[in-house]
């Protein structure tokens, strides 16, 4: 977090009055002083990091959504995305269905499974695994 709250800083320096939005992952996140303009605004939960660190923010899939109300509300902002490319994102939702799948297997109780039910789980689990490929 401190390279991206050093980043913030950096950027207000130059344009105190933008709001910047932080793509991290699969969410974007805004800052402290711009996540309080935000949270008044358009009502996004802020969470407290810390010692003079808040965030509030939203699932890259909404970024279509929030841009169209930022531009509604004249609110001007800038989107810094750090990543190299769409590519690690689309790795990084690939280990979150893994994941669920794994845990869904882990999950099961053997003892109270009848051999309908195993065959639909397996079902649903190949076909979970085709969409991934």
């Amino acid at each position: 977090m401190s390279k991206l709250m050093n980043q913030y800083n950096e950027l207000k320096k130059e344009d105190a009055s933008c709001i910047y939005l932080f793509r991290v992952g699969i969410f974007y996140n805004i800052l402290n002083a711009d996540a309080k303009i935000i949270n008044e605004k358009l009502g996004l939960k802020i969470t407290d990091l810390g010692p003079n660190i808040f965030k509030c923010g939203f699932p890259v899939s909404q970024l279509d959504k929030y841009i169209i109300l930022l531009n509604k509300m004249k609110i001007k902002y800038k989107i810094i995305d750090n990543l190299p490319n769409s590519t690690n994102i689309n790795e990084y939702m690939k280990n979150v269905e893994i994941k669920k799948i794994l845990n869904k297997i882990d999950g099961l109780d053997m003892n109270n499974t009848t051999f309908q039910q195993a065959f639909n789980i397996l079902l649903d689990l190949q076909h979970k695994i085709k969409e991934l490929k």
